[in-house]
């Protein structure tokens, strides 16, 4: 059966869509982009940007009953693949994962469609 997940930790969908769906132990997360959970953009820099975005999802999982340590793909949009900004992103993202014994295969591409410089979803699995 098919569950649809809402928090309030994070932003509302903006269009047609769930924030995440839970069916048969898989988690699906919707793409989160560099906001706080009151639409208001976490700050310039891709690190504060990135930071929302894993913690959107990190409380979207928690209302699966899941965490970080369930995610097993992520895909990550980034406006600006240069060096140096996905240097910065590579460090944000791993800081959430310090904990976690295997980390997501993830992609990253670039392309964003809203306002801000990240985007990231997420597939995770929790029996």
């Amino acid at each position: 059966m098919k569950e649809k997940l809402q928090t309030e930790h994070a932003p509302k969908p903006t269009g047609p869509y769930s924030q995440g769906v839970k069916m048969d132990g898989l988690i699906f997360v919707s793409g989160q982009d560099g906001v706080h959970p009151d639409g208001k953009t976490a700050g310039e820099s891709i690190e504060l940007q990135t930071r929302a975005c894993l913690t959107n999802i990190e409380n979207i999982l928690k209302e699966a009953g899941a965490g970080l340590e369930d995610i097993v793909h992520m895909t990550c949009h980034l406006a600006d693949l240069s060096k140096e900004n996905v240097r910065a992103f590579n460090q944000a993202y791993a800081a959430y994962f310090e904990n976690v014994d295997i980390m997501p295969a993830r992609i990253t591409v670039g392309s964003v469609l809203m306002e801000t410089d990240v985007e990231i979803t997420a597939l995770a699995y929790k029996k």
